[in-house]
């Protein structure tokens, strides 16, 4: 089997057409989700880039695996290793056990570069750095260095290629003229109007609606210098959509490489995001500073041949550290004993498969928080507010109130309970398997002190 995983970052599914965005941001992706599966209810245990990759490579949530960070006392990574020969059977990386079971494995991305990971690196094939611009690259000096090695490799059999775009990551710096193709479809989504614009003003810190560039002019055509106007927010909501259009163009490039090689229609297909980005929630622009909803869910779709249905979506509740037990189970592979997800196989196939009652998510790099995630409600606790006016607990109506605007703790504390029932058996269930380690949230919050 090829596989080949087009990871891109801050990649939100409400902004893809094959999730119900009237804009033409990805006809590429779209494509290939009209032949497989897209998951609507998908998420990432940890927040953001860092912490969510380190999830699905290591198979384990960040409270075990030590990185619910991008740096410092929470992104200290734990693996048990033998003296000589990587880490123990019992809790290898997913990219040694595909490797391990006839499987080369193949990444072009400057992921461990940027978050100096070079953990990430274990036990890859081929571990391709496009260049030396530690996520600023673009997706075009990606596909230079991809495209040459699909000439003379994609006909190849039982590989897995990882490649990463970073283009949806502010700032967006690709040519205005990308978003050109959005000029007749309007920006339909109608929050925050332009009162709730004015009154998010009113909240301070980076990436706010006026702490986008400090007090200096944005040197990026796509996005605006502050969002003080229903205007500033869809310039901002446009130059989005453009850079989605860019990395679409440019996973094009590859479909069509592989197609040109007679081998698209046996490859199997997964497109993912590490984290998303928010647009106005708690009053953040273009960034990724906690554990809201829409940081967390993320787009997955799969193209599986032989395996996945066609064109439907699966809204069961999954995490991203179940990708690995999943790709082991379609593959014939052992997953290791230490890791903590579950296979979705099933649901690839139309099923009634994996299916969580809840979610526990985290953020470390900016808020320290956990929040819990019913069917119908988001809970979170705040540990460490980084200065942005989060209160200790916070619980939304996530199907009447999906961008968060009415803290109902108050109203409905049956709920709050309820959801911090869940964050402790949760976090006592992942106290109590082998080889604990720190809370690396507490372990922040003890830096942090200092």
């Amino acid at each position: 089997m090829r596989i080949v995983f087009f990871d891109i970052d801050c990649l939100r599914p409400d902004h893809l057409g094959c999730y119900g965005y009237n804009r033409p941001t990805s006809p590429a992706i779209d494509s290939i989700a009209e032949q497989g599966v897209r998951f609507g209810h998908y998420y990432c245990g940890s927040s953001p880039c860092l912490p969510s990759r380190t999830a699905w490579s290591s198979g384990r949530f960040g409270i075990r695996n030590g990185v619910i960070s991008n740096h410092g006392a929470g992104a200290k990574f734990h693996i048990r290793t033998r003296n000589y020969g990587g880490p123990q059977p019992e809790n290898e990386m997913l990219m040694r056990q595909l490797r391990r079971h006839g499987y080369d494995t193949i990444s072009f991305s400057n992921f461990a570069d940027r978050h100096n990971a070079l953990w990430f690196m274990y036990g890859w094939s081929e571990y391709h750095t496009p260049n030396l611009k530690g996520g600023a690259e673009t997706a075009e000096e990606v596909n230079e260095k991809v495209i040459p090695w699909l000439k003379q490799n994609a006909t190849r059999d039982n590989y897995l290629l990882h490649i990463n775009y970073w283009d949806a990551h502010r700032c967006y710096k690709m040519n205005e003229s990308w978003a050109d193709r959005f000029k007749d479809f309007p920006v339909e989504q109608e929050w925050p109007d332009e009162d709730e614009v004015k009154t998010l003003m009113e909240i301070k810190g980076p990436f706010t609606a006026t702490g986008q560039f400090g007090d200096k002019k944005s040197p990026f055509p796509l996005m605006p210098d502050t969002v003080s106007s229903r205007k500033d927010f869809e310039h901002m909501i446009t130059g989005y959509d453009a850079s989605i259009a860019y990395v679409d163009h440019y996973v094009k490039m590859v479909l069509d490489e592989l197609e040109s090689q007679g081998v698209l229609e046996d490859t199997a297909i997964i497109i993912s995001a590490d984290h998303g980005d928010a647009f106005g929630e708690h009053g953040i622009y273009s960034d990724h500073v906690c554990a809201d909803e829409c940081i967390h869910r993320i787009p997955l779709i799969i193209k599986w041949p032989g395996v996945s249905a066609v064109d439907i979506q699966d809204d069961s509740f999954l995490y991203n550290v179940d990708l690995p037990a999943t790709l082991c189970d379609l593959l014939n592979i052992p997953d290791p004993e230490d890791w903590d997800g579950s296979s979705f196989k099933e649901n690839m196939k139309g099923n009634n498969g994996l299916d969580r009652d809840y979610l526990v998510w985290d953020h470390g790099l900016y808020t320290v928080q956990r929040a819990v995630r019913t069917k119908t409600h988001l809970m979170i606790r705040t540990y460490d507010s980084f200065n942005y006016p989060f209160e200790p607990v916070e619980l939304y109506d996530m199907v009447n109130d999906p961008y968060q605007t009415e803290n109902i703790r108050d109203k409905q504390p049956e709920i709050v309970t309820n959801c911090d029932h869940y964050l402790a058996e949760w976090i006592h269930q992942q106290r109590a398997k082998g080889h604990c380690i720190p809370d690396p949230a507490q372990e922040i919050l003890r830096e942090r002190s200092k």
